[in-house]
């Protein structure tokens, strides 16, 4: 059985995924902090901003999905730099040290929030970040790939949609993902023979949706869940959306002002 390291394993996504995971993987879990770990997970407590503990934690792991981050539309770039920028690069850098041959990326569908919704994009279509954060995952995107083509490390960018339980509204219906459908993608990015560095949604099937993931389809990807029947009780139709809101990929993200430097 491979040992997979999660990142940010106490998060939304974390929490999600590792029920999920722990029958086919051997898991290696770590945070900032403690958490409560599912039966048989390797917990390791510590900071990615330390090269060090990066060098440490990916010891004998076969592969990464490094989900650990500053998520948020309140965040100024400063708030980023150690967790979203510095912390992926000695990431890779410690896989790339230790041979860590497979790394999943958790980007997120932020990375083109900023384009308008009314069409669909593709896993080729330029970045358009809507704030600060999708500007992060811009760059752990382009730091993946930089050390996929130079190093060889097979790399699965990751673009999350909404990974919440229930959809609680119409623009996010269009980009859900389930758990189970996550972690299909994320099998794949751990162990298709084919994956170089590639682009993929992780979306389930979602109505109109955002999203081409045809990208996904070609490595074998087949959701199995559907959005319209994960409804929140006060689920908002798009048209109860404010506009400003529905007309982006990145909804609020994409239209609330930028937060100041602290710099500034």
């Amino acid at each position: 059985m491979k040992t997979i390291l999660i990142t940010g394993a106490a998060g939304n996504v974390g929490r999600l995924i590792r029920p999920l995971m722990k029958n086919t993987y051997k898991l290696r879990v770590t945070g900032r902090s403690d958490f409560t770990t599912v039966d048989g997970e390797e917990k390791i407590i510590g900071d990615l901003t330390s090269e060090v503990f990066c060098r440490e934690v990916v010891q004998g792991v076969d592969g990464v999905v490094h989900l650990a981050g500053l998520v948020g539309p309140d965040f100024n770039f400063e708030d980023t730099l150690d967790p979203n920028y510095r912390a992926v690069l000695y990431l890779l850098e410690a896989c790339r040290t230790s041979e860590v041959g497979r790394f999943v990326f958790a980007s997120s569908h932020h990375i083109v929030g900023q384009y308008p919704s009314d069409r669909m994009y593709d896993h080729s279509v330029t970045p358009a970040p809507d704030g600060y954060y999708g500007l992060s995952k811009a760059f752990g995107e382009a730091a993946s790939a930089m050390y996929a083509h130079r190093y060889g490390i097979k790399t699965m960018l990751l673009r999350i949609g909404n990974a919440d339980p229930k959809v609680v509204d119409g623009r996010r219906e269009r980009i859900w993902t389930s758990g189970r459908d996550m972690v299909r993608l994320i099998d794949i990015g751990l162990t298709h023979p084919e994956i170089d560095c590639d682009v993929v949604y992780s979306v389930s099937n979602c109505p109109n949706p955002v999203f081409d993931n045809s990208r996904a389809e070609q490595l074998g990807y087949r959701p199995q869940d559907f959005a319209s029947e994960h409804r929140a009780q006060e689920f908002q139709s798009l048209s109860e959306l404010p506009a400003e809101a529905a007309t982006k990929v990145g909804g609020f993200f994409a239209v609330n002002p930028l937060p100041v430097s602290a710099r500034e």
